[in-house]
């Protein structure tokens, strides 16, 4: 009995154990439970929270970049618009200034790089320059590629806006025949009428935007956010997306349904209909969005600004998948970990706590850094400070324009970058701003000047921007460098006061005169009033002009051509000083009118008195230069006599000469002694010469003679051959020789070969004594001028007799010693002159020699 009671107590006690172990179990898992709910729910609030921070942060950047980069464009067209030389132009349109015009667009283009073309287009629709963006450098288009774009949209906006109003179209892609280009160009297109000094509308700049390059700027943005950032526009289609053939669906008929309201349905309900709330969920997903209305870029919303499209939508979103990979992957983990680990229920939830920081810290710091280098990134200068106005955050642009380390600008109050004699005032101005925060420039219509840390100012622009953290007020600063636009400004000025310089120092007289053939002058520049002898511009403006031409009636003649065409050029007129001498004058002219509708004339008046007397001449000497030509010509056609006489009638003797004399040695050479012999040898000698001498000096005529064919000739291979050539002819020679490689000329190959023969051949046989020979061919630069030469370390001369050098039949070494004719040089002399080169040589006696020449460049043709 006792055995079985401790046996059922042994029993009952274990499951009480069980039972207390259970109900711990149960309760610490619970507890433990309850804990993990809470932590999930934390760790989703933080995180959401975390995303919804980012998302406004995204937005807000990428519409500040989008305001930046287009704010630059307002002054371009104000600029391009009021251009002195397209108004010059317009009054003139003369082929100078349109030149002109064409090359002030193609620099402004080429500095400015954000533009795909540049337009200016009449009232009528056409194009009259044009500047278009091509593989990465601008062009002029040429005159008869212009076309007639009135039919385009944004043409048809563009004409019909008022003076000062600005277009701006839709964002949409660049369309050439009809066709959209490809690759595809993103465009906006930028749109200002122009009116003449008479207030008439002359026609529309029209600037395309590149929109490429604002697309970059967002996706880079995109890339250093969470999830994505897209652009819309007003119906919706993707102008920037996360696919890119969802893009542009407006543009393309296949692609009519690729529209955000297709793939999320409810989150454009939500933007359409409830526009207050910037920031929501749906289906899962995180929206931020933020809209931007391009008519209020450049001012109040609406002012002067006409937009195509509406607004364009600026979305970040976040999809659900990223949003469960942050909040609840790691909550599974942690369950699993929980109930596999009970008995450290309570070490585990310190570790998972403390792990749990630790994440959200770095995700926090990595946000932080992600901001970080958008504001590091960004081109401008950025200050923040705090109410008191002290500065609390800056980037490095700050650092480089202002010369201050961060740690010296870091709570120092924002007058130290202010000039010294604006700081009383501009205490009372920060805080006239604090009560009133609003986001605007800063001084409009002033000038602000930023203050260097060693003293030193330059110009600046500035945009205020207030935003509250944690219920504390901070105002962010944007600051920009405008010193180049300052100094282009400054340039323009003093390119218009050079232009009025320029005007009173011409040396051709410069007029402005009443409509009427007995009008006066109304100015003149210092040239006319020396052209006519006058004391004074004042004495010239008081004689009517019609008493200032030699025959009665001409000047109403010129009058009449004026209002008739609007344009006469270089109309030639004898024209009466005030001191009674006669001259020619070329007259030109164009009808003008002035803002009250007005006529008028402005001039140029040539005196061309001594062209007139050169032009006589001129004459006279090409009447003297046909008569020399017809003797030249007669002289020519004896010299071809004398040329086939030589040929033909001295060659005969000459080989007949040297074949008895052959004869002679090789049949009758036993009746002959040994004198007899060398002297039959000699004669064969001279013969022989005398046959290579009459070759020469027809080589010499013929090349006289001949016209150029020119070409490009490649020297260093002209030079190669010769050697070689040479090579063969002696192989037992050891000779050292370099060519450049490369040398290309214009001119007559066969010719040119020649002169290479000659002077390679010479230099070949005047290093002939020579146990290590060299022969150099070259090109070197002097004067600006490529020089070539063949240089060699042979026999050399005598400086002395250098002009003898280039002269027929002229020798400087004996025939025994070196043979040759003595013509080779002078040939060469004669082939370097028909090319429009020169020839010259310089030596010393056995220390080698060098001959130079020099070719006439083709563009001298």
């Amino acid at each position: 009995m006792n055995g079985r009671f401790f046996i059922a107590n042994k029993d009952r006690q274990r499951w009480l154990i069980i039972r207390q172990w259970i109900l711990i179990w149960v309760l610490l898992t619970l507890v433990l439970a309850v804990v993990l709910w809470i932590v999930h729910k934390t760790h989703e609030a933080s995180t959401l929270a975390l995303m919804y921070s980012e998302g406004q942060q995204t937005v807000k950047t990428a519409s500040q970049t989008v305001d930046e980069e287009l704010r630059l464009l307002h002054g371009d067209i104000l600029y391009l618009r009021d251009q002195p030389v397209l108004h010059e132009w317009l009054e003139k349109q003369s082929p100078i200034v349109w030149k002109r015009l064409g090359n002030d667009l193609l620099a402004f283009v080429k500095y400015r790089e954000l533009y795909d073309q540049i337009r200016f287009l009449d009232e009528k629709g056409q194009e009259r320059v044009r500047i278009n963006w091509n593989r990465g450098q601008p062009v002029i288009v040429p005159a008869r590629e212009l076309q007639d774009r009135s039919e385009l949209y944004f043409v048809e906006q563009a004409l019909a806006l008022d003076k000062d109003d600005i277009y701006i179209s839709s964002f949409d892609l660049s369309i050439e025949h009809d066709a959209i280009e490809q690759p595809i160009k993103p465009v906006i297109r930028f749109g200002t009428p122009v009116f003449d000094r008479r207030g008439q509308k002359r026609g529309i700049i029209l600037l395309n935007y590149r929109g490429q390059r604002l697309i970059d700027q967002l996706r880079a943005i995109s890339r250093q956010s969470i999830g994505s950032l897209w652009l819309l526009n007003t119906q919706g289609y993707w102008l920037v997306g996360a696919r890119s053939e969802d893009e542009w669906g407006f543009m393309y008929p296949d692609r009519k349904n690729k529209r955000f309201a297709n793939d999320y349905g409810e989150a454009w309900r939500s933007i359409t209909e409830h526009p207050e709330r910037p920031q929501f969920m749906a289906s899962g997903d995180l929206f931020t969005y933020g809209a931007i209305t391009p008519s209020a870029l450049f001012g109040k919303v609406g002012e002067n600004v006409v937009a195509g499209d509406a607004h364009w939508l600026l979305v970040a979103h976040v999809p659900a998948e990223v949003i469960d990979e942050k909040t609840v992957v790691q909550a599974r983990w942690f369950a699993f970990s929980a109930l596999s680990l009970l008995l450290g229920a309570v070490s585990w939830f310190i570790a998972f706590y403390r792990v749990r920081r630790r994440q959200v810290e770095e995700e926090v710091a990595s946000s932080e850094a992600r901001f970080r280098g958008l504001l590091e990134s960004a081109p401008d200068a950025i200050v923040m400070t705090n109410r008191e106005g002290n500065i609390v955050l800056v980037n490095v642009q700050t650092e480089k324009w202002f010369g201050y380390t961060r740690n010296e600008l870091l709570g120092q109050p924002i007058e130290m970058l202010v000039p010294e004699r604006f700081r009383e005032h501009h205490e009372d101005y920060r805080q006239a701003y604090m009560d009133k925060p609003l986001v605007r420039p800063m001084g409009i219509g002033l000038y602000l000047s930023g203050r260097r840390k060693d003293g030193s100012e330059f110009p600046v622009e500035i945009n205020l921007s207030p935003s509250k953290i944690d219920q504390e007020l901070f105002v962010t600063g944007i600051i920009r460098d405008i010193t180049e636009r300052k100094r282009a400004e400054r340039a323009q000025l003093e390119a218009q006061a050079k232009y009025r310089e320029l005007v009173d120092n011409l040396p051709v007289g410069v007029y402005r005169q009443t409509p009427t053939a007995d009008g006066r002058f109304l100015e003149v520049n210092p040239a006319i009033v020396d052209m006519f002898e006058a004391e004074s511009a004042e004495q010239l403006q008081a004689h009517p002009v019609s008493d200032l031409c030699r025959d009665r009636g001409c000047w109403q003649d010129f009058i009449d051509k004026i209002m008739k065409q609007g344009f006469v050029g270089n109309e030639e007129i004898q024209l009466v000083t005030l001191q009674g001498r006669e001259f020619f004058a070329a007259v030109s002219a164009a009808m003008k009118k002035d803002s009250a509708g007005n006529l008028y004339f402005d001039g140029i008046i040539e005196d061309i008195s001594r062209r007139k007397a050169n032009e006589r001449r001129i004459q006279q000497l090409n009447m003297a230069l046909r008569d020399r030509a017809m003797i030249l010509e007669s002289v020519n056609h004896e010299l071809e006599a004398f040329s086939y006489s030589v040929s033909h009638d001295l060659r005969a003797p000459l080989r007949a000469v040297d074949g008895f004399s052959r004869i002679l040695l090789d049949e009758y050479t036993d009746c002959l002694d040994e004198t007899g012999q060398d002297r039959l040898r000699r004669v064969r000698a001279a013969a022989q010469k005398m046959a290579t001498l009459i070759d020469d000096l027809l080589k010499l005529s013929r090349i006289t003679r001949s016209e150029l064919k020119r070409e490009d000739v490649n020297l260093s291979a002209l030079a190669d051959e010769v050697i070689e050539e040479l090579r063969k002819q002696e192989p037992e020679r050891i000779v050292q020789y370099a060519i450049e490689p490369g040398v290309i000329v214009w001119g007559d190959a066969r010719l040119l070969r020649v002169v290479l023969d000659n002077l390679i051949g010479n230099a070949w046989k005047f290093t002939s004594k020579r146990p290590e020979a060299r022969i150099e061919f070259g090109r070197q630069m002097q004067d600006g001028e490529p020089v070539y030469f063949v240089r060699d370390n042979g026999a050399g001369f005598d400086m002395a007799y250098a002009e003898k050098l280039f002269g027929a039949f002229q020798r400087l070494h004996d025939t025994s010693e070196f043979p040759g004719t003595g013509i080779g040089l002078a040939t060469v002399q004669r082939i370097i002159h028909k090319h429009g080169g020169r020839i010259w040589a310089e030596g010393a006696v056995e220390q080698g020699a060098i001959f130079y020449f020099t070719l006439e460049a083709r563009e001298n043709l």
